[in-house]
């Protein structure tokens, strides 16, 4: 083993003693291809099978699983799963945006902003999670690029944002049953109780473990994408006659309609809310097998759909019905009752709360993996990334996410905290493209197994538009919106100090997890050790 072969960037180990774990392996007998670098290749060195095949030993390249790792079992599939309810989670929400600008302008903003935001967000990501294949995503990457209070205030927007969202969705999931199974005289104890046993399932879906979330995922995807499926074939067989083969009227010049009075900040906050949120799943890349392969493949796999996902049902259910003003949440039930009857209003309704559980199941994996992934890496107490020992859930985590999550259902409508969500997150999406960039100039030999095909000016270029969108979307909101926003930012800072202080502390209790790679701060101090 040459001085070359353990500079910095390929050998990343924890500082347990490398010169002596060599020593001990050389003793014990190597194959002759057994101990060697491969910086281009992978993320460290990588030390092979000893000649008993025994003892586990430190892999690092393709996010395999380093000695005591925890095993990596979620698949394409379930990833694209995941992945999508991140950022979809189905056509539902996009009422609204027929509401403000009509259904031509809605598609055209959804191919344009998939293109100038979505596109560049997905590529950061894929970048990014196979650089740092482990749990905690885009905290470790903002981490590593601009240091400790930047990660730490990277985690906290997001996890607000999402906690956000996700305490919206228990309510969603009762509206949502009351539309298709026309129960609006329920009472509200019987609407609380519903909500208590739809949180109660999710949560014992991730104590499962995240591989029966991503199987669960997959499940809720198909069940809510069928009827939609069903109802968009059936709408454009009316494109030419002006009459569906079931019978139902479409007029074609519909979808070329704008209302009379559009709303061009209103349409943007909820197409940006409904195209955002691709490097959500980053914060379970520890948990993701052949990461390298499997996380670019999942993020254009769920661009493709996103986009069916929400052009299609837009243009066939415009062709449907053009009373603009009443395109609200959840009119897609109402269209389906009116023209085909109330069987498929039940069957659109049901459909909308596969929707829900799989958008709230997503929220609580997202909050969950990412404080486990900040706990793993030294960045929370460790005791926050405690696991299951027979699925590996991180319970403690997944208690934090339902008693935060619960603290915040209260809160009440969608349009209430639409604007707060989007500043948060797009403040996050700031730093988190900011780290891309700084890492490509600070970091270039760093190794990432999926690399943007862009460098220096072009590479500017293809983040410019995503940067200017992110900030002006910032500044949608009104005052009061902005004032609540920067009342969070401040908190959490306050918060980030605190733990900083604990940090120094009692440093014991920040011990991180032992067989996952550090990254940031700490795996400097590792370096130098």
């Amino acid at each position: 083993v040459t001085k070359a072969d353990l500079t910095p960037r390929s050998c990343l180990l924890r500082s347990h003693g490398l010169l002596g774990l060599v020593h001990a392996r050389l003793n014990q007998g190597l194959s002759t291809a057994a101990l060697y670098p491969a910086p281009e290749q992978g993320w460290d060195i990588r030390l092979g099978q000893s000649m008993d095949d025994k003892t586990p030993l430190l892999v690092g390249e393709e996010g395999k699983e380093t000695k005591n790792h925890v095993p990596r079992t979620v698949t394409l599939w379930s990833l694209v799963a995941l992945t999508y309810f991140a950022v979809a989670g189905g056509p539902e929400g996009t009422e609204t945006m027929v509401q403000t600008a009509g259904p031509l302008h809605a598609c055209l903003g959804i191919v344009f902003i998939g293109i100038v935001w979505s596109i560049p967000t997905a590529l950061m990501t894929a970048e990014l999670s196979t650089a740092f294949p482990e749990n905690g995503g885009f905290t470790l990457w903002v981490r590593a690029a601009f240091g400790e209070f930047f990660g730490d205030m990277a985690g906290w927007l997001q996890f607000v944002s999402s906690a956000v969202d996700a305490a919206l969705y228990p309510g969603l999931f009762v509206t949502y049953l009351k539309r298709a199974l026309d129960l609006e005289g329920m009472s509200s104890e019987v609407a609380w109780t519903i909500q208590i046993l739809f949180v109660a399932f999710v949560i014992a879906l991730n104590l499962a473990g995240i591989n029966e979330v991503g199987h669960g995922s997959l499940a809720f995807m198909f069940l809510l994408l069928a009827p939609f499926v069903v109802i968009t074939l059936i709408a454009f067989s009316g494109v030419f006659t002006g009459t569906t083969i079931t019978g139902w009227e479409f007029e074609s010049k519909n979808l070329v309609e704008t209302p009379a009075s559009p709303d061009w900040a209103a349409f943007l906050a909820i197409l940006l809310w409904n195209m955002g949120s691709w490097e959500s799943t980053s914060v379970a890349a520890g948990e993701v097998a052949n990461i390298k392969e499997v996380f670019p493949q999942a993020l254009a796999i769920v661009f493709c759909i996103v986009v069916a996902n929400y052009t299609l049902p837009i243009l066939a259910f415009s062709g449907l019905d053009s009373d603009w003003a009443a395109w609200d949440n959840g009119h897609y039930v109402e269209i389906s009752r009116a023209v085909g009857g109330p069987g498929w209003g039940v069957v659109l309704g049901c459909a909308q709360c596969f929707s829900v559980a799989g958008l709230f199941a997503n929220g609580v994996v997202q909050n969950a993996y990412q404080i486990c992934g900040m706990a793993e890496q030294g960045m929370l107490p460790t005791a926050i990334a405690w696991r299951l020992p027979y699925t590996q859930a991180p319970w403690v985590a997944l208690v934090v996410t339902l008693v935060i999550t619960c603290s915040m259902m209260p809160l009440g409508s969608f349009t209430a905290i639409l604007g707060i969500d989007m500043s948060l997150y797009c403040a996050a999406l700031l730093l988190e493209i900011a780290a891309l960039i700084k890492l490509r100039y600070d970091q270039p030999d760093l190794p990432r197994a999926f690399r943007i095909p862009a460098e220096g000016f072009w590479l500017w270029m293809m983040f410019l538009p995503a940067f200017v969108v992110s900030a002006w979307a910032m500044c949608l909101g009104g005052w009061q919106v902005r004032a609540f926003a920067l009342g969070l930012l401040v908190g959490g800072a306050l918060i980030i100090f605190l733990v900083n202080y604990l940090r120094g502390a009692f440093p014991s209790w920040f011990s991180g997890v032992e067989g996952v790679q550090l990254f940031g701060a700490d795996a400097s101090k590792d370096e130098d050790a």
